[in-house]
């Protein structure tokens, strides 16, 4: 599968502004292959996210990343007490105490140490195959990546969120533990520490679903696009 001339396509069919990002996890033995990406970093992995966007190739794991919650949701540290109990949240604000720790026992997470690091990058410049693919977006391009799933599987799609842990958790580990896309309205920490628009949603998927998905924009560009963006229904109706 060619990664870079997929999500090119991809990027231009919805539209995109921002490039796609694909993630990559690591063993212990692995981690050697990626020594030329970037880890003396302290950031969140938002954070990562975003500089990823902006071009950098990045290797997180359990000594960079600065939020405690991310970290360990991703499998790089033991829970914090104060957020499995939901002391942090209450005194962040963000739920009361015990909603928050609700939150953390339903949160979908790695186990500990499952992996080493995570390599983060551009998917058109990596020099791997990515376990995930994040997208950022309006909601009108995730519309389209959405249907480009069903269009292809149909059924119904249900997405999971809390409103914490937006990239780490919604658009990471959980397309990478279910296997499915997951789209998030983000969290109060990555539009708190990343450059996103406020209008801007989150979605991420497995990176083997990628051929699928641009096989079905492909379908869905002949002639459902554009005549949904063109507006011809609502152009009928004001100008009847």
């Amino acid at each position: 599968m060619n990664y870079k001339e997929l999500c090119d396509e991809l990027v231009r069919i919805l539209n995109l502004d921002l490039p796609p990002v694909g993630v990559k996890f690591l063993k212990n033995e692995e981690i050697g292959a990626f020594q030329h990406y970037k880890s003396d970093v302290n950031y969140t992995f938002c954070q990562f996210i975003m500089r990823a966007q902006e071009g950098e190739q990045l290797l997180a794991n359990g000594d960079n990343i600065a939020c405690a919650n991310g970290a360990s949701a991703l499998g790089f540290r033991p829970i914090p007490d104060k957020l499995k109990t939901g002391e942090f949240f209450e005194k962040l604000g963000s739920f009361e105490k015990e909603a928050g720790r609700t939150v953390m026992e339903a949160l979908p997470r790695f186990e500990l140490n499952r992996y080493a690091a995570i390599a983060v990058s551009q998917v058109a410049n990596a020099d791997f195959e990515p376990d995930v693919i994040s997208i950022q977006g309006t909601p009108e391009h995730l519309m389209w990546l959405t249907l480009s799933v069903l269009h292809h599987e149909g059924g119904r799609l249900t997405f999971s969120t809390a409103i914490s842990n937006g990239c780490c958790v919604d658009i990471t580990v959980i397309p990478q533990l279910e296997q499915r896309l997951n789209v998030s309205l983000g969290c109060y920490g990555c539009r708190n520490a990343t450059s996103i628009p406020d209008e801007h949603l989150l979605a991420g998927f497995p990176g083997h679903k990628l051929e699928s998905i641009v096989n079905s924009l492909r379908s869905l560009e002949e002639k459902t696009i554009p005549r949904t963006r063109e507006k011809k229904a609502y152009n009928r109706l004001i100008n009847s």
